[in-house]
C-alpha cells in the first residue's frame, strides 16, 4: 500500500516534467532557436554523456563542500537551538542577533570571505555553512519549543529527569522540524558553494558554469546546471527518505488520515 502511494505520488511530477521537456524540444525545433541561445533537452543530454568526465570532475568538489557545509550547519544549528531553548540569556540576547543577521545578503559576504580566507575551500565551506545555518537553527528551535506544557508536567509527575524529558519527549517532537530544516539547508548549502565558486575558484560546477558562459558554450553550461540540479534533488530525496524512517509515526498518521478520507 505504501509503495503504491509512493509510486502514485511520483507519477504526476514525472508526467509534468516529461511534458515540459517535450514542449521545450518541440519549441526549439519549430522556432529554430540556436543552441547558443537555448539548447534543446536532447542536446543537453548528449553533452552530459559526451562530457561526463569533465562534469564529474567538477561535481565532486562542489558536492564535497556542500555536504561538509551542510553537516556543520546541522550540528551547529541544533546546538544553538538547544541553547536558545534552555538558556534565557541565549534566547533574549543572541536569538534576535541571529535573526537580524539574515538581513545581510549572503552573496555580498562572499568577496569578504575571499579576502579573509583566500580562494581555497575554507571560504566556500564557511559560506555554505552560513547560508544553511539559519533555517536549521530556526526550525530546530521551533521543534524543541513545540512540546505542550501539559506533556512536560505529566513527565515530571512520573519523576522523569530533565535529560529524560529532553531525550524522550522533546527530541521526538523536534524531529519533524529538524528534518524540515535539513531539507531547506541542503539546498541553500549548494547555493552558498556555487556563489563562492562564481566569485573565485578554479574548480567546481560554479566555476564550470562561469567558464562555459565566458566561452559562449551554452550547451555545456546547461549540462552543468542540469547535473547540479539532479544532485541537489538526490540530496533532498535522501533526507526525505531518512525522515520517513526516523519519523515513522508521522508517516503512519498521514497514511491513516488519507485512508480515512
Amino acid at each position: 500500500m505504501k509503495a503504491y502511494r509512493a509510486a502514485e505520488g511520483l507519477l504526476w511530477p514525472l508526467l509534468v516534467t516529461l511534458s515540459l521537456l517535450l514542449a521545450w524540444e518541440a519549441a526549439i525545433r519549430v522556432l529554430s532557436i540556436r543552441s547558443i541561445i537555448l539548447p534543446a533537452p536532447s542536446e543537453i543530454v548528449s553533452v552530459m554523456i559526451a562530457r561526463h568526465d569533465l562534469l564529474l570532475t567538477h561535481l565532486w568538489p562542489t558536492l564535497s563542500l556542500t555536504l561538509a557545509g551542510f553537516a556543520l550547519s546541522v550540528v551547529g544549528g541544533i546546538i544553538v537551538a538547544i541553547l536558545v531553548t534552555f538558556s534565557n540569556i541565549m534566547r533574549k540576547g543572541f536569538y534576535p542577533v541571529i535573526i537580524v543577521s539574515q538581513v545581510v545578503p549572503k552573496i555580498s559576504i562572499a568577496p569578504l570571505f575571499i579576502v579573509w580566507f583566500g580562494t581555497g575551500t575554507i571560504s566556500s565551506l564557511l559560506l555554505a555553512f552560513l547560508v544553511a545555518f539559519f533555517p536549521m537553527t530556526i526550525n530546530s528551535a521551533m521543534g524543541f519549543q513545540s512540546v505542550d506544557e501539559e506533556i512536560h508536567r505529566m513527565a515530571r509527575a512520573y519523576m522523569a529527569s530533565p535529560w529524560q524529558i529532553f531525550w524522550k519527549v522533546q527530541i521526538p517532537h523536534a524531529l519533524p522540524f529538524i528534518f524540515s530544516g535539513m531539507k531547506i539547508s541542503v539546498t541553500l548549502a549548494i547555493i552558498g558553494v556555487i556563489v563562492s565558486e562564481f566569485v573565485a575558484s578554479q574548480e567546481g560546477i560554479g566555476y564550470l558554469i562561469k567558464l562555459s558562459a565566458g566561452l559562449l558554450d551554452t550547451p555545456l553550461m546547461m549540462a552543468a546546471i542540469t547535473v547540479l540540479s539532479i544532485s541537489g534533488l538526490l540530496l533532498y530525496c535522501i533526507i526525505a527518505e531518512a525522515e520517513r524512517f526516523a519519523v515513522y509515526w508521522q508517516s503512519e498518521t498521514a497514511l491513516q488520515t488519507a485512508m480515512a478520507a
